[in-house]
């Protein structure tokens, strides 16, 4: 009986190896281009602060912070390892 749940789990299993191989990918791709993106958010902020206007410097630095490898990266790095373990324990089976 339960080699048929794994014959069954199988595909499921794959598909879920490949989904998380392009993940992994496309966040360490992203995550150079976003890190270069939040530094030059970051420079636009200061020259906004010099430009006293503070408004735009929060605005600016909170689009930096979510953009940097902290925010949004760490946020789909943090869902790609929640897969990863539930193929885990589809193995498991």
């Amino acid at each position: 009986m339960r080699w048929i749940i794994k014959i069954i789990l199988f595909p499921i299993i794959l598909l879920l190896s490949i989904l998380i191989s392009f993940l992994k990918f496309i966040i360490s791709v992203s995550g150079m281009i976003l890190g270069i993106l939040s530094f030059l958010v970051v420079l636009g902020s200061i020259a906004a602060l010099v430009q006293k206007d503070t408004t735009t410097f929060i605005q600016a630095l909170i689009i930096a912070f979510l953009i940097s490898p902290y925010g949004l990266p760490k946020i789909a790095l943090w869902v790609t390892s929640y897969i990863e373990f539930a193929r885990d324990r589809l193995k498991e089976i």
